[in-house]
């Protein structure tokens, strides 16, 4: 039986809706399935929630109110000026933290290659000659210390700056 007859069949059963003979099947089908005891248990659950559950009426301002604030334009949410500030604390602080450990040296032990020569393939492919790559701790950092950098000036312009000129300018 499909399943959307099967669920049909579920609901008549809990409706009343069905003869004596449909009845009959459907409680040996109950019978002999837990997994149809356990659907005909929520479809009982939906039942009862759906009927004790009172619709709710909007208020008789509802549609007025609605109407009237149409016009108006919804306020994209922005970061505040005190949470862009502490952010643009935290990262200043990182890049400055960065900075000197750079300066102290301690990222220049951290040179090499990174080699693919050691690459296990799977049989029958063959294993290409792969270049080394040659790696630097100090150039990744001070890559990581640049894109904070830039993330601090787009902190900077989103969260103070266009809300100070935007003042400013309504001022004027």
């Amino acid at each position: 039986m499909k399943r959307e007859a099967l669920e049909n069949l579920l609901q008549d059963y809990l409706d009343g809706n069905l003869n004596e003979e449909q009845t009959q099947r459907i409680e040996n089908a109950l019978a002999g399935s837990e997994t149809l005891r356990n659907r005909l248990e929520i479809l009982k659950i939906i039942e009862n929630s759906l009927r004790q559950d009172e619709l709710l009426q909007p208020s008789s301002q509802f549609t007025q109110k609605v109407m009237s604030n149409l016009h108006q334009v919804p306020v994209a949410p922005m970061m505040t000026p005190r949470n862009g500030l502490i952010l643009l604390v935290g990262v200043l602080v990182v890049i400055v933290a960065s900075a000197s450990l750079i300066d102290t040296g301690i990222f220049n032990a951290l040179n090499g290659l990174l080699t693919f020569d050691q690459l296990t393939l799977p049989s029958g492919i063959a294993t290409p000659s792969l270049p080394a790559i040659p790696f630097s701790g100090k150039w990744v950092v001070n890559t990581i210390i640049a894109l904070n950098l830039g993330l601090a000036f787009l902190i900077l312009d989103k969260t103070i700056l266009k809300p100070f000129f935007k003042g400013r300018r309504m001022q004027y």
